[in-house]
């Protein structure tokens, strides 16, 4: 039976060609070797030349366009005194010239330096009327090719004995050393040929990191890290979790989708995009219009969530799961500010229910309801929604209703509000504290939604509040406690630190070890003044491309205004600043 082709696995790989095999032979072995079909190549290499070839596989063959433009070096051994009609060794003695001198080599070859016109050789893959012009040729017609544009960075004689010159060269894609050979030799006065080429360098990888076909595995795939995307040129943003589904999804791009490395570089115009677990996203390509920053896709890679998240707009739909509604659903329905230890209660009531076979979920809201209803007195939601989402895939939940608040969601009535989760999502267990209200102003409490339980055949428990210390926690009090730089209460409440998520947030480094940003998004700010804070930077792992710890270094933070400015004991790196927790 045939093996099925792993189309799943992606990188890169950097392959030693060999001398007297095709480009495209390699890539087969290349194949067989990782056992897929999806391998794409960044520049052919002739078959009697050896060398680097880059090879993308799997999704990163999206970036062959993008290295083949990478510039490229060669070793060059220039044969004089014939000239052979394919200007390599496998071709044909077609004339015969003197042998130069060193001197006159040396003379010769600035005047390639620069941007030049090049004639490509007529053995070669350039097309002609739609044909190859070497297939051309090989039918006896004759091959007439416009000069082109080229660019030699450097170009140096390495030896020169008897009839032969190795020369090294540095130059733009496009570039053909045969003709290169050709070439120098009608400036010295007579013919040559190239009787072997090497290639050493292809933009940033080098030969001596090159793997040879036979030791070629999927453990030898480079994977895409925000490393791996600089080397080739990119910038490297972070999407952030509730940004996920609209990357996904195609929605429109925005700044406050993404975390930015704080050395970040505004002048590429490709960006490398990471999920929040470090797995590459794909491309995306960065514009200027009225000096305002615009974005548009590239290419995606698509990623499996964790948690299914639905709007509100698919759940009126019937837009839910399938299978989740067939199974029937658990759900809480809350702000769920902070996930904190009275939010842990509800939580267990609805996890524990998938043992009955319910799929637990919950309903929540871009951010707290009392930031919709009284925005102007409003100090700040604990998370954002990115870390909202975090928490609630973190305690196990198989998918999230999120809602963004309108008058519309408002004036839906409780009864109808709840009969709507029956119907369309298969609601068959609900958890709530014993205050909690929904519908048209709120007006349906927990006595009502007992009686609607009954006809619309679903159960419903009244989960107790959280007393810690003599009182109820809460997110209110949470927000007085971070106010009033209770910084202990608020991680016992919480489970831990009070964290700044840094989705969005232009940092700037000011100096060694010193960098700032304004402060955005919905989050609470504790009061002006000086902190240590544990700054959490996303890090990458070399061999899966996937974040493996965060790194943490501790600050000291100095608020004022808006503003946060962190100051390191030793310099740092670049990096994703994911978010800052308050100790």
């Amino acid at each position: 039976m045939k093996k099925k082709a792993n189309n799943e696995i992606s990188g890169l790989i950097l392959l030693k060609k060999q001398a007297g095999k095709t480009s495209f032979s390699s890539l087969s072995s290349v194949k067989r070797a990782l056992g897929t079909t999806k391998v794409g190549h960044t520049g052919t290499l002739d078959s009697f030349a050896d060398g680097l070839l880059v090879v993308l596989v799997g999704h990163l063959t999206h970036l062959v366009p993008h290295i083949t433009n990478f510039d490229k070096t060669y070793r060059a051994l220039i044969e004089f005194g014939t000239e052979t009609d394919t200007l390599d060794p496998t071709g044909q003695v077609i004339k015969s010239g003197k042998i130069p001198a060193k001197e006159e080599i040396l003379a010769v070859l600035p005047e390639f330096l620069g941007e030049i016109e090049q004639i490509p050789p007529a053995y070669s893959a350039l097309h002609v009327d739609g044909k190859r012009a070497s297939d051309l040729v090989r039918e006896g017609k004759s091959v007439e090719l416009k000069a082109r544009k080229i660019t030699i960075s450097s170009i140096e004689l390495i030896d020169f004995y008897d009839n032969f010159a190795l020369i090294e060269v540095s130059c733009s894609k496009g570039t053909y050393i045969r003709s290169l050979a050709r070439d120098i030799a009608e400036k010295c006065g007579t013919v040559a040929h190239l009787k072997e080429l090497r290639r050493t360098r292809v933009g940033p990888f080098n030969l001596e990191d090159a793997l040879d076909e036979e030791h070629v595995s999927p453990a030898s795939l480079l994977p895409m890290t925000a490393d791996l995307a600089s080397r080739c040129g990119m910038d490297n943003f972070l999407l952030s979790s509730q940004a996920v589904s609209d990357f996904n999804n195609g929605r429109p791009l925005r700044q406050s989708m993404f975390v930015r490395d704080f050395k970040s570089d505004s002048s590429k115009k490709e960006i490398a995009l990471f999920y929040p677990n470090c797995r590459f996203a794909g491309v995306i390509s960065r514009s200027y219009l009225n000096n305002r920053e615009k974005f548009s896709y590239g290419f995606v890679v698509h990623s499996e969530p964790k948690m299914k998240i639905y709007s509100w707009e698919q759940i009126s739909q019937g837009k839910f799961n399938a299978d989740f509604k067939s199974r029937g659903i658990a759900l809480s329905i809350g702000s769920f500010d902070g996930s904190h230890l009275g939010h842990r209660a509800l939580f267990d009531a609805v996890l524990s229910r998938k043992e009955m076979g319910l799929v637990p979920g919950v309903l929540t809201f871009t951010k707290s309801l009392r930031g919709y209803k009284n925005p102007a007195e409003y100090e700040g939601d604990l998370v954002s929604l990115s870390q909202k989402i975090e928490n609630l895939m973190e305690a196990g939940f198989e998918f999230a209703v999120i809602v963004d608040f309108s008058s519309d969601f408002a004036k839906i009535e409780g009864h109808d509000f709840l009969s709507l989760l029956v119907r369309n999502c298969g609601l068959k267990y609900l958890a709530e504290g014993a205050d909690f209200r929904c519908g048209y102003r709120g007006s349906t409490g927990m006595e009502d939604i007992k009686k609607y339980a009954e006809e619309l055949d679903f159960s419903v428990d009244t989960v107790q509040s959280v007393i810690y210390e003599g009182e109820r926690v809460s997110s209110s009090r949470i927000r007085k406690c971070i106010l009033g730089k209770e910084f202990a209460l608020v991680n016992t409440m919480l489970l831990k630190p009070f964290e700044l998520d840094c989705t969005g947030w232009a940092w700037k480094q000011e100096s060694e070890g010193l960098i700032s940003a304004v402060k955005k998004g919905v989050q609470l700010l504790p009061p002006d003044g000086n902190y240590s804070v544990r700054v959490i930077f996303a890090d990458f792992s070399q061999k899966t491309g996937e974040a493996q710890n965060s790194r943490a270094a501790i600050s000291d933070c100095t608020l004022e205004n808006g503003n946060l400015r962190l100051a390191f004991s030793d310099n740092l790196i670049s990096g994703f600043v994911r978010s800052v927790q308050f100790l």
